[in-house]
């Protein structure tokens, strides 16, 4: 049995999970796809009454279809342009790797357990779907517009003024301004009358609005197969993090383990079938009134610094459980000792070894998503 990572360099869950399934001793290969198309070799082949095959091969690892019984879709990483490549050239190799990339996971591993499986995690990432799936399952849902129509976002604002409106993205954004060093990410914030005075910036970048919802807290409830793992995150307990839990990078919240009720519990398992994931971190919010409210499920999210801050909740080796036996529940035996938590991987020293291994071993990575200001 053979566990296969798709990803890319300097993950810090990547490393964290292999070191995990080492204690487990499960057998585990990584595939960085920004390899290609510097080091990393890859073949689809079809014809001759036979199947598809695929095979690949970079630095230390090779393999071919057949060879994993589970595949852990950690990140779809860019394809990184080899040094000195004219702009043209590249302009057309990148669309060529990233579908090479795309046929490549199609064929690899068909009958393999997905965590995620492709076509579901694209789906899934698209929030409007996940709004609908949930309130199909019984979740309540905020009122939303997804728009860059000034006229439609005023019409909306003023439909909940009394409630208030917030403003958010759907991908997280960070600026780096290069002069002076500094780093700015924009949250989820309370819109303003003045915020919608300038049609030219509510048409030039689309952004989600909902209804604003009351809070008494907020919780982010890590769902593997049919197990749920919530925290709960007193995000009013301060002014910065009323908005947004994440905004408070220099004081950041402590998750505290709670129980979900169980009618609420089966629905997040019932919303997870639905959207067919095997793994997914969903938000909700906790009304003064205590209704639970749903926001978002993000079928890859960050889930470590849950039990970082939370060792109580024994999150990597859940998970290593989930791609070791390809299920999970709530009854399950968890593979290896306590022993095995994330608290012991950073305090060995691995994933400084594993970036340095990364750094030699693979094609250089920068992460999509900050943009640069002069």
């Amino acid at each position: 049995m053979s566990i296969l990572i798709l990803g890319f360099p300097g993950d810090v869950h990547i490393h964290a999970v292999r070191w995990a399934l080492d204690q487990a001793g499960a057998d585990h290969q990584v595939l960085y796809t920004p390899d290609l198309p510097q080091m990393l070799r890859a073949s689809v082949r079809l014809g001759g009454g036979m199947l598809p095959t695929a095979s690949f091969h970079c630095a230390r690892t090779a393999g071919k279809t057949g060879d994993y019984d589970t595949v852990w879709f950690r990140r779809s990483g860019l394809s990184m342009r080899p040094p000195s490549m004219p702009d043209a050239d590249w302009t057309i190799a990148e669309r060529e790797c990233d579908h090479h990339i795309a046929i490549l996971r199609q064929h690899l591993a068909p009958n393999a357990y997905w965590v995620n499986d492709a076509e579901a995690r694209e789906r899934a990432m698209l929030k409007s779907p996940q709004l609908e799936a949930a309130r199909q399952c019984g979740l309540a849902t905020p009122d939303t517009l997804y728009s860059n129509d000034p006229d439609e976002i005023r019409r909306f604002y003023a439909e909940h003024r009394e409630s208030g409106v917030i403003f958010k993205l759907v991908h997280q954004s960070y600026w780096h301004a290069q002069a002076s060093g500094a780093r700015h990410a924009l949250f989820t914030t309370q819109l303003r009358d003045e915020d919608l005075r300038d049609d030219a910036a509510l048409s030039v970048c689309p952004a989600t609005y909902q209804r604003k919802i009351e809070k008494r807290y907020e919780l982010r409830v890590t769902c593997m197969d049919e197990a749920c793992y919530p925290a709960r995150l007193d995000s009013q307990s301060r002014e910065k993090t009323r908005m947004d839990w994440r905004s408070d990078f220099s004081q950041p919240l402590v998750p505290q383990r709670v129980e979900l009720p169980p009618q609420v519990e089966e629905r997040c398992v019932q919303l997870m079938r639905r959207l067919g994931l095997a793994f997914g971190c969903i938000d909700l919010i906790v009304t003064p009134e205590g209704d639970y409210v749903f926001l978002e499920v993000n079928e890859m999210g960050q889930f470590l610094f849950v039990e970082e801050r939370a060792p109580e909740i024994p999150l990597l080796r859940a998970f290593a459980t989930l791609l070791v036996e390809r299920k999970l529940t709530r009854s399950s035996k968890l593979v290896g000792s306590e022993q095995l938590n994330y608290a012991a991987y950073l305090a060995c020293g691995d994933f400084d070894l594993a970036c340095a291994a990364d750094g030699v071993h693979h094609a250089p990575y920068q992460v999509p998503g900050l943009a640069l200001e002069p």
